[in-house]
């Protein structure tokens, strides 16, 4: 394992018996199993954007096998419709938040809760050795990556009176299970637990309503969501680079060019223009989440789209790509070299923010049969009802009294919507096929000429 570093925290991880984590290749299917934040899909898409827009002619599909609410116990008994039918190459395991017991983790702990909490830590690592086990015996023995569970965010100073102390504790000790599994499998460890935890921290020294995990304490919002896809993109080594271009612009000579291709380079007066074909798209991270994680090394890491011209005159000067004007820079900036990577103006960003949109669609649409399965199974296998029979399921929604709650909203779209699950299920599959197209690079002419004065 690599040591995880941002600007002013570290977190150590073990690195005895862990395999390295390697990309995913063309052609793999990954499976990703968890609970409600796995169930989302949002994490994982962000690690899908990545892969789609990174290398535009691999195919890597990614399969959502999360459930709101489930368990590393819950997971066995969906395991093979979820996991095992699809024959993954690869699977990513996240659970802790619903096995750690946080009903059990209050202000003043008695005997109760702390035999709870010590029953349910047992539990837990007992579910996660039989499911590691069913997986690698059932599925065809993939790669497996063990995730550490994401943080509840017990330290947030908040006014909604949620609080669990000592839960995020109990969940860094379902960390270490997590961590003994890997070990125990040589298989690979994506620690999201200690890092995220040690960000909300020392965020929180300066602003104590500062959260990347959310109101609730429980689900990561968009900036945890980021900076899981960005943990486990790092721990597998992915290259930082989308391309680099270096061009003299006196003479017309391409200096460089590192994943792409560079043509027609035409020195004019004050200025340069050329054609770049790269064969990347940079990586379409969301800025509202980039913003809100400060100072993580997120561009650098995974979004170098690398543009130098040298020789020009001293002054600023204008880049267009295409018909965008895309920025101004000075002639030092432009022969040091400036990052495109998350310039929003240049029409590769647009491709590549197109590409993102196709993936949340797929992503909505997976979500909304895989809730209605999801509720199936849970009303068939926890409330024992005959969820084929109407009138049955009709009775076990009339019994809610609130009819506010999860389980009441879960069993009414149920009613209403299970007559068009084919149709949903269908409707996925074609926007993954959509997901695959669109993102080949196209040639852009680059033109940097002298900001006229006024």
């Amino acid at each position: 394992m690599k040591r995880v570093i941002g600007q002013v925290w570290a977190v150590a991880l073990l690195t005895v018996g862990l395999a390295d984590a390697g990309m995913f290749e063309d052609g793999e299917i990954v499976c990703f199993l968890g609970d409600s934040i796995t169930n989302g899909g949002k994490y994982q898409c962000n690690i899908q954007n990545y892969y789609l827009t990174r290398f535009p002619k691999s195919t890597i599909r990614f399969v959502n096998a999360g459930r709101s609410g489930d368990t590393a116990g819950g997971a066995s008994r969906r395991l093979k419709e979820d996991v095992i039918d699809i024959k993954p190459t690869s699977v990513a395991i996240m659970f802790g938040m619903n096995d750690v017991g946080r009903g059990y983790y209050v202000e003043s702990p008695n005997e109760k809760h702390l035999a709870g909490q010590k029953r349910a830590l047992e539990r837990y690592g007992q579910n996660m050795e039989t499911l590691t086990g069913r997986i690698l015996s059932e599925a065809g023995n993939p790669r497996l990556f063990f995730l550490t569970p994401s943080p509840f965010d017990q330290t947030m100073v908040n006014d909604r009176d949620n609080n669990q102390p000592g839960c995020n504790d109990g969940l860094g000790r379902c960390a270490d299970i997590v961590r003994e599994l890997a070990v125990a499998n040589n298989a690979t460890l994506i620690d999201f637990h200690g890092p995220m935890t040690a960000l909300n921290l020392e965020q929180q020294k300066r602003d104590p309503k500062y959260t990347i995990v959310g109101p609730d304490r429980v689900h990561p919002w968009a900036p945890g969501l980021l900076m899981m896809a960005w943990l486990f993109l790092k721990e597998q080594g992915v290259p930082s680079l989308v391309s680099r271009v270096a061009v003299d612009a006196p003479s017309g000579r391409v200096v460089a060019a590192e994943n792409a291709d560079v043509s027609a380079v035409t020195p004019m007066a004050d200025g340069v223009t050329f054609t770049v074909l790269a064969r990347a798209l940079p990586f379409p991270a969301s800025r509202y989440a980039r913003e809100r994680l400060g100072k993580l090394p997120i561009e650098n890491d995974l979004n170098q789209e690398l543009l130098a011209v040298s020789g020009l005159a001293e002054g600023t000067y204008v880049l267009t790509i295409g018909d965008s004007d895309v920025g101004r820079y000075s002639a030092a900036d432009l022969a040091a070299g400036i990052n495109l990577g998350f310039n929003e103006a240049t029409p590769q960003y647009k491709q590549a923010q197109e590409v993102a949109k196709r993936a949340e669609r797929h992503r909505v649409a997976v979500l909304k049969w895989r809730d209605l399965l999801n509720s199936r199974r849970w009303m068939k296998n926890h409330y024992k009802i005959d969820v084929d029979d109407a009138d049955a399921v009709q009775a076990h929604y009339d019994h809610f009294e609130n009819k506010r709650s999860y389980s009441a909203i879960k069993t009414r779209q149920y009613i209403e919507q299970w007559s068009r699950y084919d149709e949903y299920v269908k409707t996925s599959k074609e926007l993954e096929n959509e997901l695959f197209s669109g993102r080949t690079p196209v040639p852009h002419v680059y033109h940097v000429a002298p900001v006229e004065e006024k």
